[in-house]
Parts: C-alpha cells; structure tokens; sequence
C-alpha cells in the first residue's frame, strides 16, 4: 500500500453558544481545519462525533456548514461521520441523516442484528474507501453512554477477522483512558472496544490525547477545534490545545502530527470569593476590568466561594460583562454558578456546570420514583417502565428538558414554534411510536 495521509477532527459542535460572536468562531476553527485538510492533501477526513451541537441545528448554521464541506468534497476529499451524543436521536432525524442523503458525507455506522451460539451479536458493516482501500466501520454516541449497549453485542470476532487496514470510529470516552479530572458519565471499558484495528478513531473526550496499546493500535481522541461550553474555553486559556489530527499510514500508521487551531486569544482569570463581600468582590471585578487587555479576545471570568456578607445578585455582572465589551472584548462571560452566600440556603449539588447539575438533580428524582399503585393497567405500567425508569428513563428526561429549551426561529410563528416542541416532545415519550 502506497503511502496516504487523513485527518481525523471530532467534536465540532457545529451550532454550539448562543453568543454570535462565539458562533462565529466555532464555525471558523471549523473551516479553518477543513482548509488545511486541503492543504495538507488529505485523502479523506473522519468526524467522529457531535458534527453539529443538535440533531436538528439552526438552518443558516446548517447551511454554513455544508458550503465548508463542499468544498472539501469537491477537492476529492471524502469524509466519514458517525453521530455523537449532540447529533443523534433515536426518535427523529438527525441532520447528519439529511447531509449523508444529500451525498455530501458517507455515515459509517450501519449494523444488522445476527443470531449465534452465544446469543444475539450486532454485525457492523465495514465501508470501503475505494481509492486507499482503508476500511472503516463505525458505533454513534448516545446520551450517558447508552451505545454501551451496542457495544456488550458487537461480533467482535467478525472484526477482528476482516484483513487490511481498518480504522474504528466512534464517539465514547474510554474508562481507562478518561482523564482523571473530566465527567462523562458511563463510559466504555477498553474490552468492548473491538481489537485488530491499526487507528480507533474516538470522540465526546474534550481533551486531545494519542494512546498505542497492545492489541488495540492507536487510540486517538482529538478533542474539539474549538469547544462548546465555559469549560472547554477555560481548558483552553489554561493552556489545552484544540484542533484536530492529521496521520500518515501505509499498511500501519507511521506519523501523527496535532494540528493547532487558534482562530482567537482567550483572557481567564479566577476569583475565590471565600470570606469577601459582595462589595469587595465588585471592587475587584471593576479593578481588573480597568487593567485587563481584553481587546479582540474572549474574556472569562469565574467567581467562586461563599460570601461573608451580601448575595451574588448584589454584584453587578451584566455592568461589568458591558464593561469589557466596551473594552473591545469580543466576548465576555462570567461564570457565578459556584458563588453562594451565608445569607442564603442554597441546593448543594456536586459538580460545577450547568449539565452535571442537571443530570444529577434527574438522577436524584428518578431513584425515588416509583409507578402509582392505583395504576392497574399491566400494559401502561410496562411502558411506564420501559421509558421513565432506570437508565433509559434518565436519559428520557434529559432529551426532554432540551427539546423544552429549544428557542423559536426567527420568521417562525408562535403557532409553528409550539407546535414543533410538542411534536419533538412526543416523539421524545415515544408517543409518536404508539
């Protein structure tokens, strides 16, 4: 085999921020990786995961998005997505079904169900990338690592068995190789990934790392180009680099070279408001807003620590988020979440951001939760039980409070905007299945 070259870029989050500015950004790192994949001569690029922030994401992001790719695709360059845990659903379509359709990429995630001494297996399909002859199959990402699922049944002696040079995609964090000071739920333990491949294309880990292990290959997570919440820009100002993979093989991987997107400079700084006033931390607030150069670049802020005195809505962040943005910031965000008072009795949830919180808060509610015993019916408690309890059941809720976040379009009318969230809400209960 010649020797060939791909890129391997995950976690885009296509759509993420509600910010323009940081919309903007995300989608020019994004560009900004598909032009060097043209530069540096790339047969083909794999996505693994979360392409898009949604499974159905704002039309002129869409849009974007698409004229980047297509550009890609009309240098000869294919490219191969699997879904993430964003940009999958199990109970609509998915807008990387819509652009797979259209041609403009090839999902490598297709498997059909096979009866065997052990029981029932799940048989991926390999695809063929016909000009490298590299071989790729795929397993999409869900919501709290249910694919952990798919993964207990994969033939994994199927895989292994097929010759040639494979690559396997996929969108999990791995128990043995999830940094230590990340969450991400459940993960895969390393025997259910499928051995024999020479590359393990992962994605969802936010952190870019490379892992060569017996039996296994590579093991590669890219991390994002640019990242979709408060953290994954802190990591960044802290010194995590963010990008994308480019690697050379012929019938093994002979280099892996990160390439660096820094399409902005990030300013962070980190206050403990432990035994400080609220008026001594406005003060602070309003010093370093004075001193910092935050012209061009995005300024984040975190307050955290338990006043002596006065409440956190006694600061005045959105006077001071204003007064960096008149600085010439192009975006300022303060983080307060962690902040709380002796003059008020606040819920102590562990975990910091505003998606551990929720998943933990669900988690608490549906433990306590069992079916009303005047409910007779065997039928209905069945799918009481099926769709609302237990792991299934916490991710139910989950998918629901996001389609209840969901905000209306612009030009959409008030009538069609709730009609589309009661529509998605149903099919989120399984109502439109029945």
């Amino acid at each position: 085999m010649p020797m060939s070259r791909f890129a391997h870029l995950s976690d885009t989050h296509i759509g993420a921020w509600r910010e323009q500015q940081l919309r903007e950004l995300n989608m020019k790192a994004f560009k900004e990786a598909m032009d060097r994949c043209i530069r540096a001569g790339v047969e083909f690029i794999i996505i693994s995961g979360d392409l898009f922030d949604a499974n159905i994401p704002d039309l002129h992001t869409v849009k974007q998005a698409a004229e980047v790719m297509r550009e890609v695709r009309d240098q000869g360059i294919r490219i191969y997505v699997t879904y993430g845990s964003h940009d999958y659903s199990a109970s609509a379509t998915s807008m990387v079904d819509v652009l797979h359709s259209a041609g403009l990429f090839q999902k490598v995630v297709e498997a059909e169900s096979i009866v065997s001494e052990s029981g029932e297996k799940l048989r991926l399909r390999f695809f063929n990338d016909l000009k490298t002859g590299v071989k790729l199959l795929g397993v999409y990402g869900r919501k709290n690592g249910l694919e952990k699922d798919y993964f207990e049944i994969i033939d994994q002696d199927h895989l292994q068995n097929e010759p040639g040079f494979k690559i396997f995609v996929f969108h999990s964090a791995i128990s043995e190789l999830r940094p230590k000071n990340l969450v991400y739920g459940e993960t895969i333990p390393l025997s259910l990934i499928p051995k024999g491949f020479q590359y393990y294309a992962g994605g969802h880990v936010h952190r870019h790392l490379v892992q060569r292990l017996d039996g296994y290959g590579y093991i590669v997570y890219p991390g994002p180009t640019f990242g979709a919440t408060f953290t994954d820009l802190e990591d960044t100002a802290l010194g995590e680099e963010r990008g994308f993979y480019i690697v050379d093989f012929d019938e093994e991987v002979t280099k892996i070279s990160f390439e660096q997107i820094e399409v902005c400079r990030i300013e962070y700084k980190e206050f403990n408001a432990d035994k400080k006033t609220a008026r001594q931390v406005t003060e602070f607030l309003k010093q370093y807003v004075n001193e910092v150069d935050c012209a061009d670049k995005v300024v984040l802020i975190k307050i955290k620590g338990r006043l002596s005195s006065g409440k956190p809505s006694d600061i005045p962040f959105d006077q001071i988020r204003r007064s960096l943005l008149d600085a010439g910031a192009l975006v300022a965000r303060i983080s307060h979440s962690s902040l709380t008072s002796e003059e008020i009795t606040s819920l102590k949830v562990m975990g910091e951001t505003k998606q551990e919180i929720e998943s933990r808060l669900i988690k608490e509610k549906l433990s306590s939760y069992r079916i009303d015993p005047s409910i007779t019916d065997q039928k209905v408690r069945e799918w009481i039980s099926n769709r609302l309890l237990g792991k299934t059941g916490i991710s139910t809720a989950q998918r629901l409070l996001t389609t209840l976040k969901t905000e209306q379009k612009e030009n959409e009318t008030k009538d069609a905007f709730q009609s589309r969230v009661l529509r998605d809400a149903q099919n989120v209960m399984g109502f439109g299945e029945q």
